[in-house]
């Protein structure tokens, strides 16, 4: 998982060029797919329904919110292409520190319809522009509603109720003029097409090497769990050390990863003067952490204040790090895709960089039954239990969708690793 950005914010409006963007269109799917990306095609499911029950045509056609899951780094260009297929266009909410990276990715972004978010602050200017998108009807709006991308493909990771209130928002205003606003959850799954045991193998060696906690190669290849966990569990144990922690004595990784988040955030929220809700999960507990942090740091009236928040910004995104795993994720199941994903999230946050694509892979989209958010805004439904309500809808609908992608995956790497070759 990739650092978080403080970087001054600054705004990104969308500058959309239809002919730029098909432009973009055709580069996405003959180079930056298939050269970059390592992917050899996207394959698009769900979409006889999602055109018969979208109305696009007239002064009244229906306003859409696509929904997707936000599992790779390779997402955006998935859904790019899943978009062209399906005979839609759409402008899509960014984080602004991408928008950062060049001018040209800016350039190029805003050029296609993007525009930016600060997904930590009160963005109102990014709200009032995801309204507008809506309220005019002319392309799809597109939020990735998980906010960041935890190489988790298998499990949803709960989504921000953000894109909800929006939507339930903005689905109000329109009621009153006749015009529906249409919520699609979108399902995204990566898989490997190619045996890639040895390549992920090396990596995992490499890591127990970087983390002086050598594993055995043969083993990596044979049966990678138990390295997968004593280099998470060095991992974790390390850093909790360096931070003058101390690291808690069970060889549960459960426990470990409950523990060791709940420490840091305990240990953090102190330092930030957060008090902690009730019940909170420990992702809320760093969303609401790295919200304060994130106030802080791009504040220019508290400078005295920003080498302090240096180090609050380095232990939420250890804490988020730690959290963001799940122990069980493997051993449920270990597809060589699961395997995969969790070496290279290891490498990610050992490395603190992306790595590039491990072998040739495919895109799986699947658009499920759109959600007509009438109910949702119905007269006595109180705002705050519709926003939950639609949250917790669109979550479990993109959830149910990967969960049939997977069903019906031919592919390599839906195989069990020791069943791979």
């Amino acid at each position: 998982m990739l650092d978080f950005s403080d970087l001054p914010y600054r705004f990104f409006p969308p500058k959309r060029n239809a002919l730029v963007a098909w432009l973009i269109g055709l580069n996405n799917r003959w180079h930056r797919l298939p050269r970059v990306l390592k992917l050899d095609r996207v394959e698009v499911s769900g979409l006889e329904d999602l055109r018969s029950r979208i109305n696009r045509h007239g002064r009244k056609r229906d306003r859409v919110l696509f929904l997707p899951n936000h599992p790779t780094h390779a997402d955006a260009a998935v859904f790019l292409e899943a978009i062209r297929q399906a005979g839609f266009t759409t402008q899509m909410m960014a984080a602004y520190d991408v928008f950062l990276r060049s001018r040209l990715d800016a350039w190029v972004m805003q050029k296609m319809g993007a525009f930016s978010v600060d997904r930590e602050g009160s963005d109102q200017r990014a709200m009032k522009q995801a309204a507008a998108v809506l309220a005019r009807g002319k392309h799809a709006l597109t939020i990735f509603p998980e906010g960041n991308v935890y190489l988790r493909n298998d499990h949803v990771t709960p989504f921000n109720d953000g894109a909800a209130f929006l939507a339930v928002r903005t689905a109000k205003e329109l009621a009153r003029h006749d015009v529906r606003v249409m919520a699609v959850p979108v399902s995204i799954k990566v898989t490997h097409l190619t045996d890639c045991r040895a390549v992920l193998a090396k990596l995992l060696t490499d890591l127990g090497n970087a983390l002086d906690s050598p594993t055995n190669p043969q083993d990596n290849l044979t049966s990678p769990r138990e390295s997968i966990v004593r280099i998470g569990s060095t991992g974790i144990r390390r850093n909790l050390t360096q931070r003058g922690l101390t690291p808690p004595k069970t060889d549960d990784l459960a426990e470990l990863i409950e523990f060791s988040a709940g420490a840091v955030l305990s240990d953090l929220e102190v330092k930030i003067a957060v008090e902690p809700k009730d019940g909170a999960s420990l992702i809320d507990r760093v969303r609401t952490a790295r919200r304060v942090i994130h106030e802080v740091r791009t504040d220019e009236d508290r400078k005295a204040d920003h080498a302090a928040a240096l180090t609050w910004a380095d232990q939420a995104m250890l804490a988020f790090r730690i959290c963001s795993y799940l122990p069980d994720y493997v051993a449920e199941r270990p597809t060589l895709d699961r395997v995969s994903e969790t070496i290279e999230k290891l490498a990610e946050d050992v490395r603190g960089a992306m790595i590039e694509p491990i072998g040739l892979r495919r895109g799986l989209v699947r658009f499920n039954d759109p959600i007509p958010l009438d109910e949702y805004i119905a007269k006595g439904k109180r705002g705050r239990q519709a926003i939950r309500d639609l949250t917790t809808a669109c979550e479990a609908s993109v959830q149910h969708g990967v969960d049939e992608l997977n069903a019906q995956n031919p592919c390599t790497g839906g195989k069990l690793w020791d069943q791979v070759g």
